[in-house]
């Protein structure tokens, strides 16, 4: 199983520092043409990772598993990735859960006879029973890196990934593994960043135009939906709101929802991104409100999590439900303290 993992870790880490704000630039590619670095290096980088643990692994079809996934990086049908990735981390996890810990167990139980009894013959298992057992782990090995390569929405040439990766494994990598990390470091760290503020500036510029939005001097954006009460307004950066909400990507993928949750959520604004803060002011109770975040008022350079890559802009649609105002509710329980100490106190 530690090798399955440290696959998914591989991809994961490339994946987690991609902005995800356009839709997927992901191609087949020509291995007759022009290298493309970012695919070769990409793949040469998974291909490094699984030779380090080739001795703890399996024996693989390949070919299974490059063909594989090439047609989960370019699978344009969401629903389809969806059930079919479902399906192949099912047969892994059975796989590398149940039957590799099982049969590894076996024959580690064989090899101990050994020591004891020099004269004790083995009798081993294959790791994996059948060609046909074989094939599908390896297909399903495949297919679910390949979705996570898709999912990156990196501008990538899939055959350039695939052959960088079968380079790496076969020891004959174009680049060395210190200059593909050194690339990928650069490109992670630098270059797309940058690409995405760039992607992230556009969109807010387009937003700008719309209908209803006006702009506040830290550069947020806002359309007031419905303006709510507003004599409950939040004034403070230490009060507490109750909302609903939707985020989106600039490219309209839903990360986070509390409709999907079916329950409102609670925080005080100076625990949110500085968007938040600045736009939960804006509105009343009973309020709706759009906000279009820049990357600088939101996760900034750094984004969040998988979905929210570096420097990219958000949009959130919030409907402000209550709002707890700290200095009153300090006021309210100093009333009660004093209240208390007066009924405690002795009678003269």
């Amino acid at each position: 199983m530690r090798k399955f993992v440290f696959t998914a870790i591989v991809v994961c880490i490339a994946m987690a520092m991609v902005a995800c704000g356009s839709k997927t630039t992901i191609k087949k590619g020509n291995l007759n043409g022009k290298m493309d670095s970012l695919s070769y290096c990409l793949g040469a980088n998974i291909g490094f990772g699984l030779t380090a643990q080739e001795a703890e692994l399996p024996n693989f079809n390949y070919d299974a598993v490059y063909n594989e996934l090439k047609k989960g990086a370019l699978e344009t049908n969401d629903k389809v990735v969806e059930e079919k990735q479902e399906a192949a981390v099912s047969v892994l996890r059975e796989y590398f859960t149940q039957r590799l810990t099982e049969r590894r167990a076996h024959n580690k139980s064989e090899d101990e006879k050994v020591k004891a009894d020099s004269t004790y013959k083995p009798e081993y298992v294959e790791l994996f029973n059948t060609d046909q057992e074989c094939d599908s782990v390896s297909m399903s090995f495949g297919y679910d890196i390949g979705c996570n390569i898709r999912a990156s929405k990196l501008p990538l040439q899939i055959n350039w990934l695939v052959e960088g990766l079968k380079n790496a494994r076969q020891n004959e990598s174009k680049v060395s593994q210190d200059d593909v990390q050194k690339f990928l470091e650069n490109y992670f760290t630098v270059v797309r960043p940058a690409e995405a503020l760039k992607e992230s500036e556009k969109w807010l510029k387009k937003m700008e135009k719309k209908s209803g939005v006006k702009k506040t001097e830290s550069g947020l954006l806002y359309k007031v939906v419905k303006q709510g009460d507003m004599t409950q307004v939040a004034t403070s950066d230490e009060d507490e709101v109750k909302v609903n909400y939707e985020g989106k990507l600039p490219d309209g993928k839903v990360f986070d929802s509390s409709y999907e949750r079916n329950e409102p959520a609670e925080f005080p604004l100076n625990r949110v991104i500085k968007g938040w803060t600045e736009g939960m002011k804006l509105i009343g109770v009973g309020g709706e409100i759009i906000l279009y975040i820049p990357s600088d008022l939101a996760y900034g350079q750094f984004g969040a999590g998988r979905d929210i890559g570096p420097n990219q802009a958000l949009q959130f649609k919030v409907e402000l439900l209550e709002v707890k105002h700290k200095a009153a509710e300090e006021a309210t329980e100093e009333k009660a303290e004093e209240a208390q100490k007066a009924e405690e106190a002795p009678a003269k």
